[in-house]
């Protein structure tokens, strides 16, 4: 065999492995701490507080972006750290993709 086909083999082994762990034998295999999509506050989340301590004036502002304003997160930290499928860097844009 071929060490390129040893490689491919071995990688569809692991993954198998992977996707048939619950999430709770995943993160135990971990080798440091981890942030949890769900524990990243959508940008709705943020604009509502910030919308609160600036006031009533940019509630129109709220509705007006409430659709992609509740399906994206912003986030500041370590990225290798986020527990998500896959990280795409498109230029200055971070994609986080989930299954």
């Amino acid at each position: 065999m071929y060490p390129g086909n040893k490689r491919k083999k071995l990688w569809r082994e692991e993954k198998e492995r992977l996707l048939k762990m619950t999430l709770e034998e995943r993160r135990k295999e971990y080798l440091r701490g981890y942030v949890a999509l769900k524990d990243i506050p959508m940008w709705m989340e943020e604009m509502r507080s910030k919308n609160e301590s600036d006031g009533e004036n940019a509630k129109e502002d709220v509705q007006g972006k409430r659709s992609l304003s509740e399906k994206v997160s912003l986030y500041r930290g370590d990225i290798t750290l986020l527990e998500v499928d896959a990280i795409v860097n498109a230029g200055r844009w971070l994609n986080v993709v989930t299954a």
